[in-house]
Order: structure tokens, then sequence, then C-alpha cells
């Protein structure tokens, strides 16, 4: 039976553990050679060397770094001389300076949000989906490549539950994605966006529970997501069997939010 990206080279960011790791596992498992970039060398190698297969790579890469992308695009095109798919993964949900501490004691986050967490949250979850994807689409379009790409996003950026940083963050993903979409769309390459609900991954596990049970049970699966079923979601975008889909969203998320 044929692997679904057999043949293929993909890039994955924030790829050192949870959904990005989830998402190169995934890739891997169908024949496709990765580059698993990450902010630290050390966890981009350990998980580059336990994926399936062979050819895989781990880069050290800072997505709000617009001279660390270039040269990590540079290092991963030297090794597979071509870049069929990119998932702009990479992304954080608070900093320091950003009130969280503050809305879990009920009081308003905004008046307690500091320009530089503000700043920072748009630094690494937009201008670094902007400074990839530019690295990427040069690449594909001097190849002539029909690829493929994936912006994670979050229910958050479609209804805007969460902190107001990083709702506006994945709201601007979504716009970017559609944008795009619609200007690569004559070079054969696709865009597309995941927007995952509340998924079971460490970034989350430092949320209070109490505030995970009442999410849980408000969704009509009873459960968090997993990394491995945003996983699917993104392998399903990036593969051929999406080949007339672009600027559109998939939002796993167990019912949570029906659009």
């Amino acid at each position: 039976m044929t692997k679904r990206l057999e043949g293929k080279t993909a890039l994955v960011t924030g790829a050192a553990s949870g959904i990005g790791l989830a998402i190169a596992e995934r890739f891997a498992a169908e024949g496709a050679r990765v580059a698993v970039t990450d902010l630290r060398r050390e966890p981009a190698q350990a998980a580059a060397k336990g994926l399936a297969g062979e050819g895989h790579i781990a880069l050290e890469m800072d997505v709000s770094d617009s001279a660390a992308v270039r040269d990590g695009f540079a290092a991963a095109d030297d090794a597979f001389g071509r870049i069929d798919i990119l998932v702009n993964n990479a992304g954080v949900d608070r900093l320091p300076g950003d009130g969280f501490d503050k809305a879990m004691e009920g009081e308003l986050q905004l008046l307690h949000m500091s320009d530089e967490s503000f700043r920072g949250m748009m630094g690494i979850n937009v201008e670094g989906v902007f400074y990839c994807t530019r690295e990427a689409v040069q690449r594909m379009q001097r190849d002539s490549v029909a690829g493929s790409i994936v912006n994670l996003s979050s229910i958050a950026g479609l209804v805007g539950q969460g902190m107001p940083h990083y709702s506006a963050s994945k709201a601007a993903v979504l716009g970017f994605t559609r944008s795009c979409a619609r200007q690569l769309g004559h070079l054969g390459i696709r865009m597309n966006a995941v927007c995952p609900g509340v998924i079971d991954t460490p970034m989350t596990r430092s949320v209070p529970e109490a505030m995970l049970k009442g999410v849980v049970g408000a969704t009509p699966l009873r459960r968090m997501g997993t990394a491995e079923d945003i996983a699917n979601a993104v392998l399903y975008l990036a593969s051929d069997e999406s080949g007339f889909v672009t600027g559109q969203w998939l939002s796993p998320n167990g019912g949570l939010v029906t659009l």
C-alpha cells in the first residue's frame, strides 16, 4: 500500500514535543522526510532520531527571528533539495506579563497585559508564520512544487475564547491563510489551517484542573483532544487527498465550537 507522503519532504516548526511531534511522527510514518525544527537543538535532535524511516534532520530555529528562519530553511534546502510541505505549528499560548494569573483570580486580564507580552505573542504566533511561509513559497515557486502549507490556528481564533492577545494572534493566522491561499493558488500551492480545540499537551497541562474539567464537561464528546487527533487533520491537508482544498480551516474540537 502506497504511503500518503511517499517521496515528499516536510518542515514542521515546533516539532520537538506535543502537537508538532505528533505531526512529524505521522508524516514520517507516511513516508515523508521531515525537518524537525524547534527553539532548542537537543530536543529537536531527539525527536528527529525517533522518527520512522530515514533522512530526517533536526534544526534549531526561532520562528520569531527572520534571519534564523532564513538560515533554517537554507539548511533544509541543502539537505532535501526541495520543500513540499510546511507546517507552521510553533506557537505559545501565554507569556510573562500577560495577566493570566490575574484572570484566574477574576480580574480583567486585559488591564494587566504588558506591551511586551502582546508584541511577543504576535512575534511568535503571527510573524513566525509569515517568515516561514515566505521562505517556503520562495522555494516551492523556484522548484515548481505543488506544495501544501498548513497553519495551526485555534478555536480561540474562531470565537475569541481565551486570552485576548492569543485569540488575536490566532485570528490573524486565519486571515493570513485565506489571503495567501488566493494569491498562491495559480502556482499550485495550497494553504489551509487547523483550529484545534482543547488538546492534551504539555502546554495545556499547566492550566488549572478545574478549568479543564469545565471545558471537557462542555464538550459534546466529553474528552480533551489528543495530539494525534490534530496530526490526522494536518496529514489530510498536507496530502494529495485534499488536492482541491485551499483557503479553508478544519477544527477538531470535539463539538465544543460548531460553525
